[in-house]
């Protein structure tokens, strides 16, 4: 019996893993998480882009009990903003071919946060 659950938790793990997995970036489009810092930042390098449309994908996370706090990114001339704790928001931003980072700062509290870059 122990040998049973202890594969179905392998099992499962491994599905959760592949589900997880599933929709997150390549190689090609980046992801970072980032724990909270004296900073209340993160920042992701794009690598090259070959310009045209970006997509920026943004989870911002507080801790419990932390202070509400409104954060702000840029990447390249493109900006936006949105409260931590919100759902995890998306933006499209249209920039020439480069090396590019995303910069996401809390206000307040510092976040957790999980960047993307897609494109």
């Amino acid at each position: 019996m122990k040998k049973l659950l202890s594969t179905a938790t392998v099992a499962a793990t491994v599905l959760a893993g592949v589900l997880v997995g599933a929709g997150t970036a390549s190689a090609a489009n980046p992801t970072k998480r980032c724990e909270p810092s004296a900073s209340r930042s993160c920042s992701l390098p794009s690598g090259y882009f070959k310009g045209g449309t970006i997509s920026i994908d943004i989870d911002a996370i507080l801790k419990p009990g932390d202070q509400e706090t409104w954060f702000t990114f840029t990447i390249g001339n493109c900006k936006g903003g949105a409260y931590a704790n919100d759902p995890p928001r998306s933006w499209t931003c249209v920039l020439p071919a480069s090396y590019y980072t995303l910069t996401a700062t809390a206000s307040f509290a510092s976040p957790y946060w999980e960047l993307g870059l897609r494109w």
